[in-house]
């Protein structure tokens, strides 16, 4: 995002743009997807600013600080008239926070693209109709394939309730769980075949290793990357995942 849309974004706010300028902004906000969630962050952030730094905004120190920041990241113009000085005794400490928003927003930004997240992780191999060609096996292959995961889920549990020792049920019930944050019921599934002899243990590590991921228990997706075995399929995407994380 622009810094140009963050001063739009403080403008809006303030009440400064005119009818037409304001009309296009509000259309903007129900067109644009990404646009509406950084203005929505704004506000969440300058909120927090202002009601953090509103009583320090009179000492001479702080307001020269902000000036400073605000010259830096929107060249406020130097010229601003001592009456207009008088009349807006914050318009320093507005631009401070439209700065600092700015800062966050990008310090943000920079975290998610660079912090492994359990989305970078989850293309899953598709489901094929195993041992059995029973209906709700059918349905629920066609709700995992289709990433309808609570649907699958369901169709799932039932097929495990009559068939209990499939491993490969439990591992794609175990997944489904996981993209719907059922993670007690993931990660009992997944231990069930770690502690076995499946030929799915490796897997089972993996997504193991992916669950943690996603409820951001870095220590314990660390330590289950470690068991995933060099003749495993997911071994290089498990190291790489480990090596972001160290």
């Amino acid at each position: 995002m622009k810094e140009e849309d963050y001063i739009l974004f403080e403008n809006y706010l303030a009440g400064e743009l005119a009818v037409e300028e304001k009309a296009l902004f509000e259309d903007r906000l129900e067109t644009d997807a990404a646009f509406q969630e950084s203005f929505k962050t704004y506000k969440a952030v300058s909120g927090f600013l202002e009601h953090k730094f509103e009583n320090e905004a009179t000492t001479n120190a702080f307001k020269s600080n902000l000036k400073s920041i605000s010259n830096a990241h929107f060249n406020v113009a130097k010229n601003t008239s001592e009456e207009n000085k008088k009349t807006n005794p914050f318009r320093i400490l507005k631009y401070a926070i439209a700065a600092c928003v700015v800062l966050m927003f990008s310090i943000f930004t920079f975290n998610q693209f660079n912090n492994p997240t359990y989305s970078d992780y989850n293309s899953h191999e598709p489901m094929t109709v195993v041992r059995g060609n029973v209906k709700d096996l059918i349905e629920a292959t066609k709700a995992f394939n289709n990433e309808e995961y609570e649907k699958a889920n369901s169709l799932l549990k039932k097929v495990l309730e009559n068939d209990p020792e499939n491993t490969e049920i439990q591992l794609y019930y175990a997944i489904t769980n996981i993209e719907l944050d059922n993670f007690n019921v993931a990660d009992t599934e997944l231990n069930k075949i770690i502690t076995g002899k499946s030929a799915y243990k490796d897997k089972a590590f993996w997504y193991a290793a992916l669950s943690r991921l996603k409820q951001r228990k870095i220590d314990a997706t660390i330590v289950l990357l470690k068991q995933v075995s060099e003749e495993s399929d997911d071994y290089k995407e498990a190291q790489k995942l480990l090596n972001k994380l160290e």
